[in-house]
């Protein structure tokens, strides 16, 4: 599922953690390392502040959305996506541990047929093929001074919306 050192996303106790990797213990025993929330102390907090334990299943009552944050060629799961040189976007069907993996035949028809033929990482790299990532929003920083630009008003207090 996870390894350690694994880029993560998740949710602990309804804070949205963003910036986060996964540490493994010697025992086995697996954490969320991340600048957020305390609890628990992973063995190396992979120059994190806190850590949060996890179940061996990589579980916990109050984590959710626990899920990778950048696809590899390592990790893809049924559901991925990847594009060939020509932009034609195929789904990953079937993934196997050993990175082997059956792939839609095609991304123009609504439904979607198995092809016929099964891809190493690496054979379908070497056909051209790249990993669709999750677009993430940019966080833009502004000054009162451009936004009350931005906006053509006078700004002296920034007030957020909810």
């Amino acid at each position: 599922m996870f390894k350690h050192n694994d880029k993560v996303t998740c949710t602990i106790d309804g804070t949205k953690i963003t910036d986060a990797r996964i540490s493994i213990n010697e025992d086995g025993y697996p954490y969320i390392c991340q600048n957020e929330r305390k609890g628990g102390q992973a063995d190396n907090l992979l120059d994190y502040k806190y850590s949060w334990a996890l179940n061996r299943d990589f579980t916990d009552s109050v984590v959710t959305d626990l899920k990778l944050a950048e696809k590899t060629w390592d990790n893809l799961q049924y559901g991925d996506q990847i594009t060939d040189s020509d932009g034609d976007i195929r789904t990953i069907l079937v993934a196997h541990p050993n990175s082997v993996y059956t792939v839609s035949n095609t991304s123009v028809t609504s439904v979607q047929s198995i092809s016929a033929f099964t891809y190493t990482a690496q054979s379908l790299q070497d056909l051209g093929f790249t990993i669709v990532q999750e677009e993430v929003e940019e966080i833009t920083e502004m000054t009162l001074e451009e936004v009350a630009k931005l906006k053509g008003v006078h700004v002296s207090k920034l007030r957020i919306k909810e």
